[in-house]
């Protein structure tokens, strides 16, 4: 059964280890650097980058990533999500979903003035813009929306 909560300081390694083999099928090449390991140690408990893991027993299977922003022409704040990976042996069985529902969630009960989510993707990735699209997220360029009304 998959279980999803907010990320903790001890998931970054898992994390880490689970975006790099993610990372090496898309470009063959990629090592995990203390700028990657300061970049995602900064999601615990820091309440302008909510992230969730998901976990399969104990093992994290996948992530989010977000950050919040107040920008200076729209009201309200706006959240980005930043990434989100699922181990390759677990795909296809909803758990993406699950974290951009559960995230989604999360941030409408706690974030007062949210107006907006997005989530930006390659624009060759199709993957990802079926993904997005099939979530409901409005598709702009290289950017799916989800406005909160």
């Amino acid at each position: 059964m998959i279980n999803i909560r907010d990320i903790q300081p001890a998931d970054v390694e898992a994390m880490l280890a689970l975006r790099e083999r993610w990372l090496l099928k898309q470009r063959n090449t990629w090592h995990t650097t203390e700028r990657e390991r300061s970049w995602f140690s900064r999601y615990p408990g820091n309440k302008m980058a909510p992230a969730l893991v998901a976990l399969d027993d104990r093992q994290i299977v996948g992530y989010i990533l977000c950050a919040l922003m107040r920008h200076p022409a729209m009201p309200g704040v706006s959240a980005t999500i930043d990434e989100i990976c699922i181990a390759e042996s677990h795909r296809g069985q909803g758990i993406g979903r699950r974290l951009v529902e559960d995230l989604r969630s999360q941030l409408c009960s706690t974030v007062e003035d949210l107006s907006v989510i997005n989530a930006q993707v390659d624009h060759e990735d199709e993957t990802a813009k079926a993904f997005w699209t099939a979530l409901g997220l409005e598709h702009h360029l290289l950017e799916f929306t989800d406005y909160l009304e």
